[in-house]
């Protein structure tokens, strides 16, 4: 049987601003429990005590506070490397997608000013790599049924320290700024220790100087 309190998480789970403004505080909860009171009722076809909703709230708060804590406590983010004049082409998967692949990335080998990465789907495969190898990636994958191909993209790419790997939400913080921000990301590439953002070039201003101010707030 679904729980007020299952009910409830879930409710704010798919509203990140608000679980964002939870966390913080800002919110009072017998308001909140009042408007979404109605929609728990709809969901359980029963009647729900507010206080109920308003315990639910309070528990998913002091969880959404601990996160934010731990963020907070959060250093050595920095090194942001701003790459510009980007193009991304998206093909469907083939036989002969990876022989193509393999024929890129042993053209660029010696090529160290270019910027070129390769994101892997189920059923299709993102390149993303400085416009000086637009005339390449065309001529060599020539054969291959192209989705979609971008131009006048940039990337912010963000040193993550290695302990960021054991505290959950920090690469939503990152991706919940820039949403503030009403920048839209074309792509995100995450490794280890690193993330790129790409997205069209006119706001990678805008998205440097958000993202640094924030970890400025943090170091």
């Amino acid at each position: 049987m679904i729980s007020v309190s299952h009910l409830v998480e879930d409710l704010i789970k798919n509203t990140p601003f608000l679980m964002d403004a939870l966390g913080k505080g800002i919110i009072n909860h017998s308001s909140l429990a009042r408007i979404i009171k109605p929609q728990i009722e709809k969901t359980l076809f029963k009647d729900v005590q507010e206080g109920s909703i308003v315990v639910a709230l309070n528990r998913l708060s002091k969880r959404s506070k601990k996160i934010e804590r731990e963020q907070v406590k959060l250093q050595g983010l920095g090194d942001l490397t701003v790459r510009s004049n980007l193009v991304d082409y998206t093909f469907l998967n083939s036989p002969t997608l990876g022989a193509a692949q393999n024929k890129l990335l042993e053209k660029t080998a010696d090529k160290k000013d270019v910027f070129i990465t390769i994101a892997h789907g189920i059923n299709q495969v993102t390149i993303i790599a400085s416009q000086t190898l637009e005339n390449d990636i065309k001529e060599i994958f020539k054969n291959e049924s192209s989705i979609c191909n971008l131009e006048n993209l940039s990337s912010l790419t963000i040193k993550i320290p290695i302990e960021a790997t054991k505290i959950p939400g920090v690469l939503y913080s990152i991706l919940k700024i820039l949403a503030w921000e009403g920048i839209n990301l074309i792509e995100f590439i995450s490794t280890f220790t690193e993330l790129t953002l790409v997205m069209e070039s006119k706001y990678i201003d805008k998205a440097f100087s958000a993202i640094k101010k924030w970890i400025d707030n943090l170091n």
